[in-house]
């Protein structure tokens, strides 16, 4: 964690140098006015390269956020926020741009670290053979293609588990503690769905933290109740409530992008359905 420390530290002085610069008074006049496109650049750059950390990779951000900060000079006039047109004060703003982004990009790593640290303890405490469902791309691919080839069913199961309602509404203080919590019980639902699944059956994860389950020779019917079973299993084991989407190849879907896409419509319809039996159940409990 001391990394993740020093990042946010240094991501917090930068953001105070900047507005110290800027609303410095030397003689009634500021020592540096930097033009107000420069500190909308800032409040859009570090956000969006701190938050979006698939796009924080290598010197792409630096690269884009340059790029942004140049085709703004060029189409911008300058004299509109400020009186210092000088190249000077115009280098000094793209350099301490190229820095914060540079800095938020080190914290974004450091969060991406300490993430994967807790996902290794999580499952290291309930151990299971799911795989990340980018890693497994080519495994994806030859599951459809044998499937397209002979002609034989192949079906997309999507599972998703509810968060426990008293953690989330919890204090700020403890985010950090709740985020563990959730990680364990999202490994702990892994270890109950593997030991349901058949060797043949690939377990995958995504990064939204669901589970996707690709079925071969398995048809619609079949794996509505393996859906049915697994969820079962979960509430009992855990406590947890479940939800779930499916699609078949090649009734509802070609590809494994559109059997995801139909999985997830069917999840968040189950969603919505469950949601409303959960609160009629309550309302009729409420007039007892």
């Amino acid at each position: 964690m001391t990394g993740l420390k020093r990042s946010f530290v240094w991501l917090t002085l930068y953001l105070a140098l900047i507005l110290v610069l800027g609303q410095s008074d030397y003689a009634g006049r500021p020592i540096i006015n930097f033009a107000s496109y420069f500190y909308l650049a800032v409040m859009v750059a570090v956000p969006v390269t701190l938050f979006f950390p698939s796009v924080s990779k290598a010197y792409i951000p630096l690269l884009f956020w340059g790029g942004v900060y140049m085709v703004i000079l060029k189409t911008v006039d300058r004299s509109v926020s400020t009186t210092y047109i000088d190249l000077p004060i115009i280098v000094l703003e793209f350099v301490l741009l190229e820095v914060g982004v540079w800095f938020a990009q080190q914290l974004a790593t450091e969060i991406r670290y300490a993430e994967s640290l807790m996902d290794t303890l999580a499952f290291g405490a309930f151990p299971n053979r799911v795989r990340d469902i980018e890693v497994e791309s080519q495994r994806i691919k030859v599951e459809l293609t044998r499937s397209r080839r002979y002609q034989r069913p192949l079906s997309l199961l999507m599972i998703e588990v509810e968060p426990d309602i008293e953690q989330t509404a919890s204090a700020i203080a403890r985010t950090i503690q709740h985020d563990l919590m959730n990680r364990f019980s999202f490994a702990r639902v892994g270890q109950v769905i593997d030991d349901l699944i058949r060797q043949t059956d690939l377990f995958l994860k995504d990064r939204r933290g669901r589970y996707v389950i690709l079925c071969s020779e398995t048809r619609l019917p079949e794996v509505e109740l393996f859906a049915n079973r697994i969820s079962e299993a979960v509430k009992e084991k855990t406590g947890l409530r479940m939800f779930w989407g499916y699609a078949s190849f090649p009734d509802e879907a070609l590809t494994f992008e559109d059997l995801m896409q139909k999985a997830r419509e069917r999840l968040i319809t189950h969603q919505s359905y469950q949601d409303t039996v959960f609160k009629n159940a309550l309302k009729d409990v409420s007039k007892l």
